[in-house]
């Protein structure tokens, strides 16, 4: 399946990019990307039926850094492999702390059920803000 109920009944991705708007061999590469943005700016807890889902404070992941790193990426991992059942193989892996614009940038690595290989740059902003953008 490429895109996710949601998707398919709100008509959109979470960028609000139309469904349409985007070429049906990228849909699923899309429908990723929106999925890891929802679910990377979710915090633990929110969710009452889901209380795992999301990530733990972001601040905290700052103020404890760079000793807090691995377990977010651990978390992070865990995470997609959890909801996000379309990425297989997933490795998460630091690229860079800025720590001027308090930025973090991490890069998802993983597989397709099909094979196909898929990249994406996270970054998260100093208010905790997780930005994915695709690189397949």
């Amino acid at each position: 399946m490429a895109n996710t109920i949601f998707e398919i009944l709100s008509g959109q991705y979470y960028d609000e990019t139309k469904l349409g708007a985007v070429a049906e061999s990228e849909h699923t590469a899309h429908s990723i990307v929106s999925h890891l943005s929802r679910l990377l700016n979710a915090r633990q807890g929110v969710l009452r039926h889901l209380p795992d889902y999301g990530l733990p404070d972001i601040t905290e992941v700052y103020q404890g850094l760079p000793y807090s790193l691995d377990g977010l990426l651990e978390d992070i991992t865990r995470l997609i492999l959890k909801y996000e059942p379309r990425l297989l193989n997933v490795e998460v892996v630091p690229v860079s702390v800025n720590d001027v614009d308090a930025i973090l940038r991490l890069e998802i690595r993983g597989s397709t059920e099909d094979g196909k290989i898929m990249k994406f740059e996270t970054f998260f902003l100093s208010g905790g803000y997780a930005k994915v953008n695709s690189q397949s």
